[in-house]
């Protein structure tokens, strides 16, 4: 045991596992992987696939409700998509609204067979938690569903295929909930990628009655969408038939675009995401945790044996000093990470690459054995 620990490669060893923290944190090393984003071949639709998004570049036009004079927002969202998987890891999303002076985006996502809405809501949810409403199974993969979300001051209701299927009154946004830039199949950061195809998009800055509702389904379902253009208080109708240009056109007064880039890009990189912002639809994904503490344990271990023989006398110094490096050796990666679109530049992920390499010093420390631990001498001061 003690001719173990009085090995000298333990140094060679540090090196070795930090290359391959490097190599797994940052593999396939993929700094501008192609947008996955389509135009489907026989109907007007866009097709999602992982890594993929479109934006529109500018925000879109304010909403009357994000006046002074209204407490609430009034709105109506039409969407008419199809999901490809049921995934139950995370949320994906299908549309945001991005505000970056809000806590949360308007989001509607997919969980499972749910669609979820998730946006900035008049009341304050508990700590870690989201303003949100779903409506499950809704998302079943292959099948197309047109939905309607509403919302005004009484609650946000949803409509599958033109008919009532859920009142949430608790759910009340704020004014300015809608008002923001428009990201289809992706959230800004880059990291909810949903998969589907969408058909078709609108959006209002008043809450339709139950019979426009119906109406509009129809309209939708026969093709005959575009006759909406001139309908009160529209913000934004996309019926994706442009297709192969390399942008889509808002057919109404306000006339956007959504553009599709060529190489996937998030609309707004994220460094070191917080942890209630870095975390499942369940709550904090603990298997990602345990294995980015035990991870680093071998640098922690390895590292603070190497100091050790090289420092034999600073037992504290040679501690402290293992756990520094661990930990710019994390941030290192992290930073790195924002440029990765296939990654997640985490703060979770950091410290709990800290907490790993602090325990595997610990761990190396009490392993040691008494002989080596009474040549030790007090630091020198």
């Amino acid at each position: 045991m003690k001719r173990l620990f009085d090995c000298r490669w333990f140094g060679w060893l540090s090196v070795v596992i930090v290359v391959g923290y490097f190599i797994v944190g940052l593999w396939p090393f993929d700094f501008q992987p192609p947008n996955r984003v389509n135009w489907l071949a026989g109907r007007p639709g866009l097709h999602f696939e992982k890594r993929g998004v479109a934006y529109d570049p500018e925000l879109l036009p304010a909403s009357g409700s994000s006046s002074a004079t209204n407490e609430f927002a009034n709105f109506t969202v039409e969407i008419w998509a199809e999901a490809d998987r049921e995934p139950d890891d995370d949320v994906y999303d299908l549309v945001t609204i991005h505000n970056d002076r809000l806590p949360c985006d308007f989001i509607l996502c997919q969980w499972q067979r749910a669609l979820i809405l998730r946006a900035t809501g008049q009341h304050r949810p508990r700590p870690h938690r989201f303003n949100e409403a779903d409506l499950e199974e809704a998302l079943p993969a292959g099948k197309p569903g047109f939905f309607t979300i509403r919302g005004d001051g009484v609650g946000t209701d949803f409509f599958t295929n033109g008919w009532p299927a859920g009142h949430f009154p608790q759910l009340v946004l704020k004014p300015e909930a809608l008002d923001g830039q428009l990201i289809l199949g992706n959230d800004s950061s880059g990291k909810h990628p949903w998969s589907g195809s969408l058909f078709g998009l609108a959006i209002y800055n008043r809450a339709l009655d139950a019979a426009e509702i119906a109406g509009h389904r129809a309209l939708w379902t026969q093709g005959h969408a575009r006759q909406m253009t001139n309908a009160p208080g529209l913000t934004a109708l996309y019926l994706f038939d442009d297709g192969g240009d390399a942008r889509a056109n808002d057919s109404s007064g306000n006339h956007h675009q959504i553009i599709i880039p060529e190489i996937f890009q998030p609309v707004h990189k994220e460094l070191l995401i917080a942890p209630w912002k870095d975390q499942s639809y369940n709550g904090p994904d603990y298997s990602d945790i345990a294995v980015n503490i035990l991870g680093f344990m071998p640098f922690g271990f390895c590292f603070f044996l190497h100091r050790r023989i090289v420092r034999p006398n600073r037992l504290t110094a040679n501690f402290v000093f293992a756990v520094f490096v661990g930990a710019a050796v994390s941030l290192t990666i992290e930073i790195i990470q924002a440029w990765l679109p296939n990654r997640v530049s985490s703060t979770t992920d950091l410290m709990t690459n800290i907490v790993g390499t602090l325990l595997g010093a610990v761990l190396a420390l009490a392993m040691q054995p008494k002989t080596m631990s009474s040549k030790s001498e007090p630091e020198t001061r």
